[in-house]
């Protein structure tokens, strides 16, 4: 007689209801699965705690949501081809046992129902295979970072191969560790059987996995396998092969030339063209894809090998995952101007947004503003170990107490997971990782392994000894230690106790430390024969698309301020059901900065996207817009600046709000400044109200409405700002924006002076005209925002100079209820009520800025603009860029090169 565990049961007692919930057509209510849960109880040894634990892991899974995606569609897009009648004449294999494969790997039924009719509406905009007529459509899709991409188009090349699409070439990044990574997991999810490249004939070596552990499976043939990537001369014709064919390959000049060469020897000699139809996935298409010449110039060799490899076939569907779009859209969409004779990548046929499950957690899980958030803790001891900017020859000697603790953290994290399994609140989820990014240099990277042994040595001894023990925090000061990090972490956070994570310390297996660069040799296994464990400490080879299988802490000190690297280092964004509670990531105040601005910037790109949606806008005049963007002008520019002493952009200013977190220190430009605020607010003081109609937290601040345009502008224009502010601190390139504006529908501002509603007569400060204001106290940051500037008074480490919800000066009391009522009693984000308003908005602050021992005081002027979206098309003023330019207004260019 078969005898099961506890565990086993209820595994199988969850598998149970997952699999009814799956076969039912009825909403899954909580009658359902009460009934489902009562079922349960005719079990042996099934308890109501044991039910607890299953009806809170299924509910992870089925309470999940999601949104559908947003989809902008070019001009020229050709009807529906994929109609219902098409859909009915057309087999389905390869979805219908990919889908029911998905389902065996505990993807939740929303996830999947949404991946399904998100493809369906993807599908639909490339070419049809079975068309007549060429074709060559280029389109984007875009998802968060490790938010599930690589799912979608997974699912997307199973339905391309059911529709006709014979080739399909999914293009990996530039490491082949990634490549490994996805040719590993297409085997699973669409080809069913460990790949052999350019063999077809299926033999008692074959060893059937994923997909294709269902009866009689048919078998994609493949080009390329885990070990190898595509060959210099393939021996394998296309018009010879029957099933669809795969090919995963890097963005490698020799390998995107090898495939160049062998798609050439399949060119119909009648026609000039490969005749079978092609689906190109670009993965992260952000990276390498993207031509960063100039126009006179040949394009950059990868991005002009991926152009010649689509200009070889006749039918043709190029579709670019990212999840930083914004280098994408900066590729021109008239991209004539080069002085290639093929098309530019740019996804002039439509642009998709994926919507992230509501399990997903991303930037906006990890940055927020809640002062309650115990995810984030800055890095402030590591510049003495290793400069944030360092150069090849530097010697490692120790490594931070910051380091010391992530790492101590990530072993009590370990075993709260361990202590988590065993009640099976985390399942199909055996690892657990920790990552440290620290250098870009592999040497770097290498010379810190020791030190993190050590440390993680020191840990596993007092662990060995002691943790066994009670009051074991007692027994030694690492055990101390461990308590102490316990109790400042996840103390009243977690269910779990310290004495049971003591227990589960006591049994855990102990991590292996592994190093990850092109030249440590080293790999990351997810298998029965890799450790559970790891610290995995790298850099570039982390950055682009490998997922650290289970992890929890991140140690991330870096000086990238590419959005896209940024964004891709993120490796800790992800599905982490079960421990999402746990999650720690250490990081500097420059970066916590960065990725605080660089989630408004996505976030408003995928505003825009929405509401051009709405307007039945193009991909081509989103991408116009969108490359006007000071944020993705950062992008765009430090690529190009890799090949280009000067590029020449647009930008725009609306939709922002503008803050003057820094000051010129120098005396005599804060007078200038406080005098020329004081001969400002003297000129329109005729305009000064007093509205009844505002609520009372607003009555406290000077209200100047509905000033000519003309007058701000002339204030603004002797104001001087810090180059360290950003782009809009540059006058030259600011004002005119601003007098596009009046000259079309800006013509009247409103001007505030924020003021405080309680204060002590040592806050005030008596302008030279006589008149009382009152300062607001702002600490001085130690550490400069931009270290090209020189003369740079910060005033807050977040780029912020005022307060939340400052933008609804100039709404009336009435305006801002009904927009507080949306968001159930909390704060909404500044944006918010920024679009509600029909005119700009300046609001100027009289600032005590003291440092931190508060010795030393200092009053200044620091203003904040605020400008609603402008509908006028042609705001955008052309900008001539220079790299001395944008290191002064933007930030210092850092090579993310690995070497």
């Amino acid at each position: 007689m078969c005898i099961f565990s506890k565990e086993q049961m209820i595994k199988m007692l969850l598998v149970n209801i997952e699999e009814e919930a799956y076969k039912s057509e009825q909403e899954i209510t909580n009658s359902w699965l009460n009934e489902q849960l009562q079922k349960c109880l005719s079990m042996p040894s099934i308890t109501q705690e044991d039910l607890k634990v299953i009806e809170k892991r299924f509910r992870q899974k089925f309470n999940v949501t999601i949104g559908e995606a947003i989809i902008l569609t070019g001009n020229d897009i050709e009807d529906d081809w994929l109609t219902e009648k098409r859909k009915k004449e057309t087999d389905w294999y390869y979805w219908n046992r990919y889908s029911n494969y998905a389902k065996s790997k505990d993807l939740p039924r929303n996830i999947l129902k949404r991946t399904d009719s998100d493809t369906d509406e993807i599908l639909a905009l490339l070419g049809d295979p079975k068309s007549k007529t060429a074709f060559h459509i280029k389109g984007m899709v875009v998802g968060d970072v490790q938010s599930g991409k690589t799912n979608n188009y997974t699912a997307l090349i199973n339905k391309a191969a059911d529709i006709g699409y014979k080739l399909i070439i999914i293009l990996t990044g530039t490491v082949e560790d990634l490549r490994s990574q996805t040719q590993e997991r297409l085997d699973k999810d669409f080809v069913g059987s460990v790949s052999i490249a350019g063999r077809a004939t299926r033999d008692r070596e074959t060893r059937f996995i994923g997909v294709g552990l269902s009866e009689n499976p048919r078998l994609p043939f493949c080009l390329t396998d885990k070990q190898n990537d595509i060959e210099k001369t393939p021996r394998n014709s296309i018009a010879g092969i029957n099933d669809p064919i795969l090919i995963v390959t890097k963005k490698n000049t020799h390998k995107l030339n090898y495939l160049k060469r062998w798609l050439k020897s399949e060119i119909n000699a009648k026609n000039g063209y490969v005749e079978q139809p092609i689906l190109i996935i670009d993965d992260e298409a952000d990276n390498a894809s993207v031509n960063t010449g100039n126009p006179e110039e040949e394009p950059k060799t990868i991005n002009r090998l991926i152009r010649e490899v689509i200009d070889t076939g006749q039918k043709v569907s190029y579709v670019a995952y990212t999840a930083t779009p914004f280098a994408n859209i900066f590729i021109d969409p008239d991209s004539d101007g080069d002085i290639a004779d093929t098309e530019d990548l740019f996804p002039k046929d439509f642009i998709v947004t994926l919507n992230a499950s509501s399990s997903y957690h991303g930037a906006a899980y990890f940055f927020n503003e809640d002062p309650s958030n115990r995810i984030c803790n800055i890095i402030d001891d590591a510049e003495n170990h290793l400069p944030l900017i360092h150069k090849t020859g530097i010697s490692i000697t120790s490594i931070p107490q910051s380091l010391i603790n992530a790492i101590g953290v990530f072993l009590l994290a370990c075993a709260v997971k361990d202590l988590r399994r065993k009640k099976l609140l985390i399942t199909n989820n055996d690892y657990d990782s920790m990552l440290i990014n620290m250098s870009r240099l592999t040497a770097v990277q290498s010379d810190l392994e020791p030190f993190i042994k050590n440390c993680l040595e020191e840990y596993w001894d007092a662990i060995t000894l002691y943790s066994n023990q009670n009051n074991c925090e007692r027994a030694s000061n690492t055990m101390a230690k461990l308590y102490h990090l316990w109790d400042e972490n996840y103390a009243g956070i977690t269910n779990e106790s310290w004495k049971d994570v003591c227990q589960a310390l006591s049994i855990m297996e102990e991590p292996k430390v592994i190093t990850i660069h092109s030249k440590s040799g080293n790999t990351l296994k997810y298998d029965q024969y890799g450790p559970k464990k790891q610290i995995i400490i790298g850099g570039l080879k982390l950055s682009r698309g490998l997922t650290l299988e289970g992890l929890v802490v991140s140690y991330f000190y870096r000086r990238s301020v590419m959005y896209d690297s940024l964004m891709q280092m993120g490796r800790w964004y992800g599905y982490r059901e079960g421990y999402k509670d746990l999650l720690k990531l250490w990081l500097t105040s420059e970066s916590l900065d960065w990725y605080f601005h660089i989630l408004e910037a996505t976030e408003d790109l995928r505003r825009q996207i929405a509401e051009m949606k709405k307007k039945k806008m193009t991909p081509r005049q989103f991408g116009l817009r969108v490359r006007a963007s000071p944020d993705a002008l950062m992008v765009t520019a430090v690529n190009k600046m890799k090949t280009s002493t000067r590029i020449v952009t647009r930008l725009r200013f609306d939709d922002k709000l503008l803050e003057t977190d820094c000051i010129d220190s120098r005396q005599e430009i804060i007078q200038k400044n406080l005098d020329v605020f004081s001969d400002f607010i003297q000129q329109i003081a005729a305009k000064e109200r007093n509205p009844e109609d505002i609520p009372d937290s607003q009555k406290q601040h000077l209200h100047f409405l509905n000033i000519s345009a003309d007058i701000v502008i002339g204030c603004l224009e002797k104001l001087t700002n810090h180059p360290s502010c950003g782009f809009w601190a540059d006058n030259s390139q600011f004002i005119p924006f601003l007098q596009v504006l009046a000259d079309n529908d800006v013509k009247l501002w409103d001007v505030f002076v924020f003021q405080l509603k309680n204060s002590s007569e040592e806050r005030n400060w008596i302008d030279k005209n006589g008149r009382k204001f009152i300062q607001v106290n702002r600490t001085v940051v130690d550490i400069p925002k931009n270290v090209n500037n020189k003369n740079e008074l910060r005033l807050n480490a977040n780029s912020r100079l005022t307060d939340k919800g400052i933008e609804a000066l100039g709404l009336t009391k009435e305006e801002i209820e009904e927009i507080n009522k949306k968001f159930n009693g909390k704060l909404p984000a500044d944006k918010i009520y920024r679009r509600k308003r029909n005119k700009p908005s300046i609001i100027f602050h009289i600032v005590n800025a003291v440092n931190k021992n508060d010795l030393h005081k200092k009053t200044v002027l620091g203003w904040v603009i605020s400008i609603p979206p402008s509908n006028h098309a042609g705001s955008e003023v052309p900008w001539e860029v220079t790299r001395d330019w944008l290191e002064r207004y933007g930030t210092q260019l850092t090579d993310e090169s690995e070497i």
